[in-house]
């Protein structure tokens, strides 16, 4: 035995109870005008809309079904409640909805495949048709009589058209919202490997450097008379190790190029990272308010490293503050150079504690829930990057009053 959820797979079954539905809704109406046995109907503006947003629908059992229901219940209800009669509320009725279904299946047929646009206005034709036809039939033949029914149908249709395409855009902002979160989640991801690789490279050039220093040491213990074997094997297995992390790097590398566009505008980058520091916030659970003020539109080509260094930035600013603390990010050019400022009214440093922030492994902070510290190597990978960008950073901070970090990039090497 077929369920019901099974029989509403059917195509025409499906549209012969949206036609029932919808002539149960043609009862809700108005009679705004002298004769009354012409009223506006709620029915025909949600037809509209159902055919807007489901063009697929099976027109003919759907306008049918919805035909013989409103003019069945129109007769009746008005038969029911004693002020006219079956006839006089039915056979209006059949003129409107029927000569409305049969020029809107002609309609739906020549205008389906052409466009909303043209699709609305023909369903706007017919509205206005079947009302025209409906008066003349009904004796109801002088000028504003005309006037009425094309008011009627006009402003039925606009009101549809409206709401359709204040549908159909907040559709549109929804997903280039998702699209962008997807975006910057994915450039996220991204810079973190390419910092990582980053890193990769660094060792291989301490791998080389202590190849290099070993092999010397082992000529220097042979030239010596000693036995200089053991720096050997030190030499060979650092360069083995090289050779891997050469391997991984050229990996990622190829990963990353795969992705990467050539330049991203400035001002693209820093929203990307502006709904990824909002996200974290609130991931965070915190209350922290963050303000960008930016002044530039400049290509940036090593975009990738102006990501690891406001990111980094930006994390330490979050962890050092407090419930509703305060974050800035402030970007303008100046004298040839791109100035990034990221502030914040956090716990602050003492002096001490900043001779030490860009070491490796320095860190102040630590998981509340393990005890265990951080890496910290974030402000001493933005200092390599700095450095490698031929730039400068300052950092201005007090106990208590927050932190300031400026950075100083040449336009030249972005």
């Amino acid at each position: 035995m077929t369920s019901i959820p099974g029989i509403l797979k059917n195509k025409r079954i499906r549209a012969v109870c949206y036609g029932i539905l919808l002539g149960l809704v043609c009862q809700i109406y108005i009679a705004p005008f002298a004769y009354s046995s012409y009223v506006v109907s709620l029915g025909t503006p949600v037809l509209t809309a159902l055919l807007l947003f489901y063009p697929s629908i099976c027109v003919i059992p759907l306008t049918f079904s919805m035909t013989v229901t409103a003019c069945l219940l129109r007769g009746v209800i008005g038969a029911a409640t004693g002020k006219t009669t079956f006839s006089d509320m039915f056979i209006p009725a059949v003129f409107y909805y029927g000569v409305y279904s049969l020029i809107l299946c002609i309609c739906v047929r020549l205008f389906r495949e052409r466009g909303k646009s043209k699709l609305m206005a023909g369903m706007i034709f017919c509205d206005f048709a079947a009302n025209a036809v409906q008066l003349v039939l009904m004796g109801h033949v002088d000028g504003a009589a005309v006037v009425d029914s094309a008011l009627v149908a006009v402003i039925r249709g606009v009101l549809v058209w409206m709401l359709y395409w204040m549908y159909e855009w907040e559709h549109l902002y929804l997903r280039k919202k998702e699209h962008q979160s997807h975006y910057a989640q994915l450039n996220q991801i991204v810079t973190d490997i390419y910092a990582e690789s980053f890193y990769l490279r660094k060792s291989m050039e301490d791998l080389n450097e202590l190849t290099r220093k070993s092999h010397q040491l082992y000529e220097n213990l042979e030239v010596e008379g000693q036995d200089g074997q053991p720096a050997l094997d030190i030499a060979r297995e650092a360069h083995e190790i090289r050779k891997d992390y050469q391997r991984i790097v050229e990996g990622i590398s190829s990963l990353v190029h795969e992705h990467e566009e050539k330049s991203m505008k400035l001002s693209y980058i820093l929203r990307i990272i502006e709904d990824n520091t909002k996200r974290q916030i609130n991931e965070r659970g915190r209350m922290l308010s963050f303000k960008l003020r930016n002044q530039s539109e400049m290509q940036i080509q090593h975009y990738y490293d102006i990501f690891t260094i406001l990111n980094n930035l930006l994390v330490n600013s979050m962890d050092a503050c407090e419930e509703n603390g305060h974050i800035s990010l402030t970007v303008q050019e100046q004298d040839q150079m791109l100035k990034l400022e990221v502030a914040d009214d956090g716990c602050g440093m003492d002096e001490d504690t900043k001779e030490y922030i860009w070491g490796a492994g320095f860190s102040t902070k630590y998981d509340k829930e393990t005890g265990q510290m951080s890496t910290g190597i974030g402000l001493c990978h933005v200092a390599n990057v700095i450095r490698h960008l031929d730039g400068s950073v300052e950092v201005e901070s007090a106990p208590g009053k927050g932190t300031k970090f400026t950075v100083l990039l040449p336009l030249k090497e972005l």
